[in-house]
């Protein structure tokens, strides 16, 4: 007796729990289960040409438009915006379908996190995706918890649904940018540069890449490196380098900026100007290649065989789409670095060397 008895109460607790935590719906009109998600638009994804991201308080945290030069983000003066992100994104959006329609009761939203956006306290993320006039708002919820799904609501809809897939969508508009400035690994690097407008002056070079560890060039006879790690690090300074933010380079004043070059074995030769400004640390960048010139030359052509200059255009050609790329990314904007890389990349004589002994 007391068994069934125990048995008996612990059906009434669970049907007790399942009353209190899990949200009364309504089903709507028509079984949505199995349809795609938006599929006025999954078949027309690659027309999307607007994407804005919306946080808690109504506020617009990223607004990503396409243009003949790309995706760009407005809230970064109109710079790159994260395309293989956003390309995600636009890509699981499309994919996705309903697999279960939830609560359309606003009194249960903040369990899945398909709270109003205009809320201070909203933890929803509400994505717009336009295609010209057509706009489709939808509110992003919680992970559901033991699958790979996800809670939304649209926004001009009562009913919340669970989808198949998690929609990444970042809450930092960093998130939403092409944070990546450059990346050279320190194995391409023969030279680099650093010259202070006071005129204080560091080189360290390699002879061929095969050499392990840069030398510094002007080493004063009685004086020693501080360690190869301090002099090699400087072949590294462009590896994987993002920035914190950017911005239009209109009204900077670069006359007393420290300049950087790097020299890779190809030759390309970056150009890099740092400056610090309103407590930023600021980088700007440009790409050449000065041995360019010396191949086309008539005299070097003449003396090189057919397969020889032919080898020597398309390493041009090569050559050449990389300055072009590096140029139409970075051309015209200003990037907000690290303190730590700004240190790296402006680094003087004593930054390398052991201190001197004293007496």
């Amino acid at each position: 007796m007391k068994r069934n008895f125990l048995y008996l109460a612990v059906i009434t607790a669970i049907a007790l729990m399942v009353l209190v935590f899990v949200p009364e719906y309504d089903t709507p009109e028509g079984d949505l289960r199995d349809t795609l998600l938006l599929p006025d638009i999954a078949g027309r994804i690659n027309e999307v040409d607007r994407v804005e991201i919306v946080i808690a308080g109504n506020t617009v945290l990223a607004s990503m438009f396409k243009s003949d030069a790309g995706w760009q983000l407005q809230q970064m003066a109109g710079y790159h915006a994260d395309w293989r992100k956003l390309q995600s994104l636009l890509a699981a959006v499309a994919q996705a379908r309903v697999v279960a329609v939830k609560t359309n009761k606003p009194e249960y939203y903040a369990r899945l996190g398909v709270e109003d956006i205009a809320l201070e306290t909203a933890s929803s993320v509400l994505l717009n995706i336009s295609i010209g006039e057509l706009t489709s708002g939808i509110l992003i919820g919680n992970r559901v918890r033991g699958t790979r799904g996800q809670y939304v609501r649209f926004q001009d809809q009562a009913a919340s649904a669970e989808i198949d897939r998690k929609l990444d969508v970042s809450r930092e508009l960093l998130g939403w940018v092409d944070s990546a400035i450059i990346d050279i690994n320190a194995s391409e690097v023969a030279e680099v540069e650093i010259i202070h407008p006071q005129g204080e002056r560091i080189m360290v070079m390699r002879i061929s890449a095969d050499q392990i560890d840069f030398d510094l060039v002007g080493l004063p006879a009685d004086r020693e490196i501080k360690s190869s790690w301090a002099v090699n690090s400087l072949g590294s300074v462009f590896s994987m380098l993002d920035m914190e933010s950017v911005r239009a380079d209109d009204d900077f004043n670069w006359e007393e900026a420290v300049r950087m070059r790097l020299l890779m074995f190809s030759g390309v030769e970056i150009i890099a100007d740092l400056i610090e400004s309103e407590d930023l640390y600021l980088l700007r960048l440009q790409a050449t290649h000065p041995a360019a010139d010396v191949l086309n030359k008539p005299a070097f052509s003449n003396v090189a065989s057919a397969e020889q200059q032919d080898i020597n255009k398309r390493a041009e050609k090569d050559i050449a789409a990389r300055v072009a790329s590096i140029n139409q990314k970075a051309a015209g904007w200003v990037y907000a670095i690290s303190k730590q890389k700004y240190d790296a990349m402006a680094a003087k004589p004593e930054d390398l060397l052991k201190p001197l002994e004293t007496p």
